[in-house]
């Protein structure tokens, strides 16, 4: 199964360990990103620093969105006998989760907003993933035709 988060951003957590990290301790820049953060009119450093924080919450994205597949995974498998999760995916700057399912010969894509992932990985709420199941299940007979 193919994770993939795409696009950054950086939350306040991210952004205090970044300001904390010696600065022989950050990313070297590319050219671009020297050039971007010219145009930007901020320091290499202050851009750098950016880049750590971006790098930190794509770690924790990785992380996050490997449970959530972990958990639809085994959703799925008692809903689909023979399907599978091929790719999880988040796209960030639509807080949207598009997971691609293979289900007899077919791709099925199934969407989910991430603020619904989040409550779920980080309020355990029942409710929740029974919200999720239904939705994995519609989409998943919906197909099936």
């Amino acid at each position: 199964m193919e994770i993939v988060i795409e696009g950054w951003r950086a939350g306040s957590e991210e952004r205090k360990a970044a300001a904390t990290v010696a600065a022989a301790d950050l990313p070297n820049l590319t050219e671009e990103q020297k050039t971007v953060a010219r145009k930007l009119g901020i320091s290499e450093e202050a851009y750098a620093r950016s880049t750590y924080a971006g790098r930190e919450n794509q770690k924790r994205l990785t992380e996050k969105t490997k449970r959530f597949a972990r958990l639809l995974e085994k959703r799925l498998a008692a809903l689909a006998e023979g399907a599978r999760i091929d790719r999880v995916r988040l796209v960030t700057i639509e807080h949207e989760y598009r997971v691609d399912i293979s289900a007899n010969g077919k791709i099925i894509h199934f969407r989910l907003p991430e603020e619904m992932v989040d409550d779920l990985i980080e309020g355990g709420s029942a409710s929740i993933e029974e919200q999720i199941a239904t939705r994995l299940e519609h989409v998943l007979a919906g197909q099936a035709a």
